[in-house]
């Protein structure tokens, strides 16, 4: 009975509110970001803020609104696995796991990809490999330059993660066997995660070393997160434990779920001490050197954790974390941040009227910022991805991911199916 109760909930597919609007704050605030630089609001180099308060209070964002992303995408896809683990449950499937993942991922990142080569940069293309390089996601091993898909490297960092994630689960069921102890189970399954996070510090280090460069090609290896992502598959641990073991959820568990307020005025601190950019200069978007690299490497993990964990225990609820994350607009939002996300950056060229659909070589955005405002350009990445999003989502997003989840849903009823006739024929012989 245990193991069908830690089994049942990853059945479950109802969407978290909360969680949704950190997505959608996480989008946005991204989306300022770029924008903030492109319009000269943010300094670069020798290119002095626009506005210091404005560029401070956007830098300290760099790169914090990222984390958030990664920690739910390991915590939500991990949590089924763990409950195998830890519950007794059944594994869940990898086939129809991994066919979600893409149905979720690749449509939309298609999309983008075939828009921005062929009305942005198409004078750049020079065979069928320059059109299929970034939508079998290798432009960021073999590198090449896609104005309007410049953030979009973190997708196939995504992607890669979801790849391993079930390597990774069979790793730490392994490495829990021998112990009914689900307390015991745990820290054995937390070896790997400390040890990818201690990982993607080292790796962090390495691709900030002065002798690097300015963004080197290695900087968009998707090894440089792995922190994140170990994160939310450690926080899936945690749920999975206080399901199990109510009477000895950990400390950090049980003020989350009662002072959810208090984990949010924490994030806010972490994000304060962000904008005063240590061993960085505050208001700029430099590459950061190894000191900076480090502290915001650790500071995206706290601030993660701070921001995510309270909103995932259920039950939790405060009536201001409430207000701004789980309202309808901060929800709806929430729900195509992907397109948010994959879009903002390809709305700013067509905004600045650059690329080949206008006749011109894309500029860069080194070239382009400062000559229009921030208000302006701001009110058009905002109008526009939302617009992008919302018709990818409802096109494209939307069908493919329920044509997909339906599919894995009789795929599993089969093999459920199966799986009970084979345990009556077990039982009862053959007639």
């Amino acid at each position: 009975m245990n193991a069908n109760r830690a089994a049942a909930p990853a059945q479950q597919t109802k969407r978290v509110g909360g969680l949704d609007g950190v997505r959608a704050l996480c989008a946005l605030g991204v989306a300022a970001v770029h924008t903030s630089f492109a319009a000269g609001v943010m300094g670069a180099y020798t290119a002095r803020p626009g506005n210091q308060a404005l560029a401070d209070l956007l830098a300290g964002l760099r790169p914090l609104a990222l984390g958030p992303f990664f920690v739910l995408s390991g915590m939500l896809l991990y949590r089924p696995f763990a409950r195998w683990t830890l519950g007794g449950g059944e594994r869940p499937k990898v086939v129809p796991f991994l066919a979600k993942r893409l149905a979720r991922l690749w449509p939309a990142y298609i999309l983008l990809s075939l828009v921005c080569v062929f009305l942005l940069n198409f004078d750049a293309v020079d065979g069928v490999w320059y059109v299929l390089r970034p939508i079998l996601m290798l432009q960021v091993y073999d590198y090449t330059w896609i104005a309007g898909m410049d953030p979009a490297w973190t997708v196939p960092a995504e992607m890669q993660y979801y790849l391993a994630l079930p390597l990774l689960a069979v790793l730490m069921h392994w490495l829990a066997r021998g112990t009914a102890d689900p307390v015991r189970k745990v820290r054995r399954m937390m070896v790997p995660l400390a040890l990818i996070t201690v990982g993607s510090a080292v790796w962090t280090y390495y691709i900030h070393r002065p002798s690097m460069g300015i963004y080197p090609t290695k900087y968009w290896w998707p090894l440089g997160v792995g922190g994140a992502f170990a994160l939310g598959m450690a926080m899936a641990l945690l749920h999975v434990l206080a399901e199990l073991r109510p009477e000895r959820k950990p400390a950090l568990y049980r003020i989350a779920a009662s002072h959810p307020l208090l984990f949010w005025v924490g994030a806010l601190a972490v994000y304060a001490f962000n904008c005063t950019q240590p061993f960085g200069r505050p208001g700029y978007g430099d590459y950061e050197g190894v000191g900076l690299a480090l502290t915001q490497y650790g500071l995206l993990l706290v601030f993660s954790y701070l921001t995510v964990m309270p909103l995932s225990i259920p039950g939790t609820k405060s009536r201001v974390v409430d207000a701004i994350v789980a309202n309808p607009v901060s929800r709806y939002l929430g729900r195509i941040s992907y397109g948010i996300y994959l879009w903002h950056f390809a709305i700013m060229y067509f905004w600045f009227k650059t690329g080949s659909v206008f006749g011109t070589q894309p500029g860069l955005m080194n070239q382009l910022r400062g000559t229009i405002g921030f208000p302006e350009l701001m009110t058009a990445v905002l109008v526009g991805s939302i617009l992008a999003a919302t018709a990818s989502h409802y096109l494209v997003e939307r069908p493919l991911v329920k044509a997909v989840g339906r599919w894995a849903a009789r795929k599993d009823g089969a093999t459920r199916t199966a799986a009970t006739a084979q345990d009556a024929y077990t039982v009862a012989g053959p007639r």
